[in-house]
């Protein structure tokens, strides 16, 4: 499931313009967020989609990096919260995970946050693509109303936790360069649905401008 590399750190800037312009429809939410109500969530910043040497290797996920830990360091500067996700399945937790991929996360090296990545609030662990599904989540938000999504896939475990999010009420914003996947077509695909129905997208220079 290696990706293709779609987007550098070089040209993610000119590229995140082009995916917002192609969106068929931007929905944008009418309440302005402010620091207290908000969290920004990274999904799954792991070793084995963001270490060169994994078979499971997205380049594009060293290219959203450096825009995830700024937007982490606002945050965390206006005392906002910050939650990071790892995804790991216990033995015996496979369910069809296993079946469908032929291949799951377990504790260890490939299981833990990627170094480059400034780690600057909580951790927890997920067992499926929602970060919500049998996890602390929806807990560690009280208060939270505006939830900021960034992280890999884009279109798997961004896309589910943003989908499981609007059904729970949040309002979601889902960050377009703080997101990626394994190929262009599939990332801007799900950027296109989750504007349709389900979350603004923005970069993440625009998630600073709607926050400030």
């Amino acid at each position: 499931m290696a990706g293709n590399l779609y987007v550098t750190r070089d040209n993610i800037q000119e590229k995140v313009q082009g995916w917002l312009g192609s969106l068929p429809v931007r929905r944008k939410w009418d309440t302005v967020p402010n620091w207290s109500n908000s969290a920004l969530l990274v999904i799954d910043m792991q070793n084995v989609f963001v270490h060169p040497d994994s078979p499971s290797y997205l380049p594009g996920a060293q290219a959203v990096a450096p825009n995830i830990n700024r937007l982490a360091e606002e945050f965390y500067g206006n005392d906002s919260s910050i939650i990071y996700t790892r995804h790991v399945q216990e033995e015996g937790d496979e369910g069809v995970m296993d079946e469908w991929w032929g291949d799951i996360i377990r504790e260890g090296k490939q299981a833990e946050l990627w170094d480059g990545l400034s780690v600057m609030g909580d951790v927890i662990t997920k067992p499926r693509y929602s970060a919500f599904h049998r996890t602390e989540l929806d807990h560690m938000l009280t208060g939270v109303e505006n939830l900021f999504i960034t992280g890999v896939l884009t279109d798997i475990c961004c896309e589910t936790t943003a989908r499981h999010g609007f059904v729970k009420d949040y309002r979601v914003f889902v960050v377009a360069d703080g997101c990626a996947t394994v190929t262009e077509e599939l990332h801007t695909s799900s950027l296109a649905s989750l504007s349709y129905g389900f979350a603004e997208i923005l970069s993440w220079r625009e998630v600073l401008q709607r926050l400030r």
